[in-house]
């Protein structure tokens, strides 16, 4: 049997088990994965007890990212950018190795949008933990990034973390004084990495008068109507919620543990049932 689990501060209502669940079934693979909702100070134990019993793969949600990068022996490239893993994988050999799937799923939910990652420009907003992955993840795939931010000194340091080339295709800006809305001016995508309450001030509305319409608005927040949402949709832009991502991420996260790729749909449908 295949064992894994999500592990966070309060994951009784998260949506992991019955993705991954899903992916199991739709695999015909007999597995079975569970929530464990843990404090920060019990969280290593809980990790060395898991894999102690046989667990493929851990997913790690809120606030355990870092530490679970911590308990890491090896990093796969987006980690190794944020500083933080939402999966953990057990080697039999005795590695752990940390990996961040959140920018895989990131792409796949811009495809899904209709976005071709290449050669497009992509506004992030935001430049905490969630964007880190993104923004590897997309330079790598080839986009041109303009990340704005409240704190332009940590959008900075992400920038710093990145693989040369990569720092190339990444210009920071500033959220004030107009720098939401020049970097929106000749964007395609916009991407939102911080919450959902960040685009309800004036300055983030005046900075959104910039989005053209038929761009693509991707928000990693999901679970109901947004200001981002309802501006999105003003100004004709195409808009997703953070579902998508979420299911995708997941999907890549179980490529990565087996070595194989559950269908989407199964997926989906468990997330939203």
């Amino acid at each position: 049997m295949i064992r894994a689990a999500v592990l966070g501060a309060d994951v009784s209502k998260s949506r992991s088990p019955a993705i991954h669940n899903a992916a199991f079934r739709a695999l015909g693979i007999d597995g079975e994965y569970l929530p464990f909702s843990v404090a920060p100070a019990l969280f290593p134990s809980l990790v060395a007890d898991l894999r102690a019993q046989g667990y493929r793969y851990l997913n790690v949600t809120i606030p355990h990212k870092a530490a679970a990068f911590a308990l890491a022996t090896s990093h796969g490239p987006e980690a190794r950018v944020s500083g933080a893993a939402n999966t953990l994988l057990f080697d039999p050999a005795g590695d752990i190795r940390a990996e961040n799937t959140d920018g895989a799923g990131l792409l796949a939910a811009l495809a899904d949008l209709g976005v071709t990652v290449a050669g497009s420009v992509v506004v992030m907003a935001g430049a905490g933990g969630a964007a880190a992955g993104a923004v590897e993840a997309l330079t790598r795939a080839g986009a041109q990034v303009r990340l704005v931010a409240r704190r332009p000194e940590i959008a900075e340091q992400l920038r710093a973390r990145l693989l040369e080339k990569q720092r190339d295709q990444v210009t920071v800006t500033p959220w004030k004084n107009d720098g939401l809305a020049t970097a929106l001016g000749t964007a395609a995508v916009l991407v939102s990495a911080v919450p959902a309450a960040a685009w309800s001030d004036r300055e983030a509305a005046a900075g959104l008068a910039a989005l053209a319409g038929g761009a693509a608005v991707l928000e990693m927040a999901y679970g109901g109507e947004t200001p981002l949402a309802i501006a999105a949709r003003d100004h004709g832009a195409r808009y997703a919620d953070g579902l998508g991502m979420l299911v995708h991420q997941a999907a890549h996260a179980i490529t990565l543990a087996l070595g194989k790729t559950p269908p989407m749909e199964p997926l989906f449908e468990a997330v939203r049932g």
